[in-house]
């Protein structure tokens, strides 16, 4: 089963050395590795090459643009996103993997995360409750499906047309993952973790950016389109 990881960047070369290092210590092989430089002014491409022979310049900046151009390029059979702040245990993708191969109508597979950039106790305590977090979520009947630890199949993907490029709203992700549900089932494994960054929080501050995100949720946990932009929550943090 052969899995296209997609790692769409922009000005990440501070970080992005250490994300691709992770990818490819990973223990499954059967993959791919693309990098989506977003026109970045930096050296992030330069960087990215030397870890990766598939990296694409995409022009027409965002997340959005960035991601589809990837999965455009992709061979796959699934995809995964990953962040180019984050850290992946060499386990990670072989246990992805392994859970779409348990269930053959699985079409999205995602997991928990860590932070590898804050200290020992905030590390502990982000953990406990974002994975508490999750499962609420799910129990609401909203998978929080997160681009930094997100799988899924490229068929059903297609089938649903892809990410919208008219979203412009923050969670993208999850406005994709409630319409791959409707192609088969969704599976969340908390053991399947990864490191994320916390400067997200750092720079935007814990409060507001935790506001930020709960917003959001709750406007798509009711059916609604949340109302603060991608780009402004971008804008908010860089």
């Amino acid at each position: 089963m052969k899995v296209s990881i997609i790692v769409p960047a922009y000005n990440e070369e501070k970080s992005i050395a250490k994300t691709l290092a992770s990818l490819q210590k990973q223990t499954y092989k059967d993959y791919e590795l693309l990098v989506v430089d977003n026109n970045s002014k930096d050296k992030t491409g330069e960087i990215a090459r030397k870890y990766s022979e598939k990296v694409f310049l995409e022009t027409e900046k965002g997340y959005i643009n960035a991601v589809n151009r990837g999965v455009k390029e992709s061979t796959g059979e699934i995809i995964t996103f990953c962040d180019a702040d984050s850290i992946y245990p060499s386990e990670w993708l072989g246990k992805v993997v392994q859970e779409f191969s348990k269930d053959k109508d699985a079409v999205v597979v995602y997991g928990s995360a860590s932070t590898h950039d804050a200290s020992f106790l905030m590390n502990m305590v982000n953990s406990f409750f974002y994975t508490l977090f999750l499962r609420i979520s799910r129990l609401f009947g909203l998978d929080n499906t997160s681009g930094f630890n997100f799988a899924f199949k490229k068929e059903a993907f297609l089938k649903v047309g892809g990410y919208d490029p008219k979203y412009k709203k923050m969670s993208p992700d999850i406005e994709l993952g409630k319409r791959l549900k409707k192609e088969g089932r969704i599976i969340f494994n908390p053991s399947i973790k990864v490191q994320s960054s916390f400067r997200r929080f750092q720079d935007g501050g814990t409060f507001k950016t935790s506001w930020m995100f709960l917003k959001s949720w709750w406007a798509m946990l009711i059916g609604k389109t949340p109302d603060v932009s991608y780009d402004e929550y971008n804008k908010e943090i860089r």
